[in-house]
């Protein structure tokens, strides 16, 4: 195998795979990175079984070949050598790397060791828009039950009927709902597509579609879903299981709301939550007609009371909250006023805009 590419190049090509190499193994070969070459493409691969990135790169090829290159070490030197075009090829069992006056010569691993990677048969492709899958993500990763004993819950569940995308998490403490419509160009879909994508997956292809314009298949398999972009292809293992029937849980619009301002609520909460312990998590909010009072006590520690401009349309009332959950999402949403529905203090508080919700149930103080 012998190639020429820039430093940024491959640099940018790894970056792409980095995620599956970063998990611990017990397998060596499972932190390297498989470099291959087709014709004149170079296909940089890397798994941890659960995840596979693939990311291909045109490039003028003088021999083809295959490799398994340690990642950590291989990612470490290319970021170290000066900006230019990096010479790769290989010598017996070993890489050598040129760039301007430096040389590296690393060992590898055997090719054959790597795991044998299926490619998709992609019969079935759906069509995404990259920027409403990176938003629905952003709207639904963090109520996913990262710790969870109910494994099904461990994952984001994908939902892709008629001309819908739906994404749903919980951990039974909240839960968070987001739906979009499919590009119009994409015909509809007759047959339901549903499946979990456990967290580090979701994180991965997060970090791939941030900021790209791309167009964005899905690709649905049996115990195999991915993503596939002009360079990339992204495939995982979905969580198998059946994931709770969420829509039991969303209750119709409530009459009695509470508007205010997202940024000076968001504040309020991080401060009260100086003082809270994993004994004390609890936030205080006495809802009146035209204010909000955010408190905390915690014994030992102190207490902290902020009032905020507010109008709620219901009877004043009180409930406690871990800040964490309301500050989850008053990060993400964009809007300069935030509209809370209650239904009575041991019911979830629900906030929701177009095509989203988000509920989170209420905690004794």
């Amino acid at each position: 195998m012998k190639f020429k590419l820039k430093k940024e190049v491959i640099l940018d090509n790894l970056q792409k795979v980095l995620g599956p190499t970063t998990t611990k193994q017990n397998f060596p070969i499972l932190n390297s990175v498989l470099v291959s070459t087709e014709k004149n493409k170079i296909k940089f691969t890397a798994t941890d079984l659960d995840v596979t990135i693939i990311s291909f790169q045109e490039a003028e090829i003088e021999e083809q070949g295959i490799l398994a290159i340690p990642m950590k070490r291989f990612f470490s030197i290319i970021k170290e050598l000066p900006s230019g075009d990096i010479m790769l090829e290989t010598a017996k069992n070993n890489l050598l790397i040129s760039c301007e006056k430096v040389e590296f010569k690393i060992n590898t691993l055997s090719a054959e060791e790597f795991p044998k990677i299926e490619e998709p048969k992609e019969n079935a492709l759906i069509k995404l828009n990259p920027g409403d899958l990176e938003e629905m993500i952003r709207m639904t990763s963090f109520s996913v039950g990262y710790e969870d004993v109910n494994y099904v819950l461990n994952g984001i569940l994908f939902e892709i009927e008629k001309d819908t995308i739906r994404l749903v998490s919980t951990d039974g403490k909240r839960l968070a709902f987001v739906e979009r419509k499919l590009p119009v160009s994409q015909t509809e879909v007759t047959k339901k597509v549903q499946f979990i994508l456990p967290i580090k997956a979701v994180s991965e292809l997060h970090k791939l579609i941030k900021e790209r314009n791309d167009d964005l298949y899905l690709f649905a398999e049996e115990n195999k879903v991915g993503f596939d972009f002009k360079d990339t292809q992204f495939v995982a293992r979905p969580i198998e299981g059946e994931f709770p029937n969420y829509s039991q849980y969303i209750p119709k619009p409530g009459k009695d709301k509470l508007t205010i301002n997202r940024k000076d609520f968001l504040l309020a909460l991080r401060r009260a939550a100086l003082l809270a312990t994993p004994d004390y998590q609890g936030v205080k909010v006495d809802i009146k007609k035209e204010k909000a009072i955010i408190s905390k006590s915690t014994p030992q520690l102190g207490e902290v009371k902020e009032e905020i401009l507010a109008q709620f349309s219901g009877a004043p009332t009180s409930v406690g909250f871990n800040p964490a959950y309301l500050l989850d999402v008053l990060k993400n949403v964009e809007e300069e006023e935030a509209t809370f529905e209650f239904f009575g203090a041991d019911k979830p508080v629900v906030l929701r805009k177009e095509n989203y919700v988000y509920l989170v149930l209420p905690m004794k103080i």
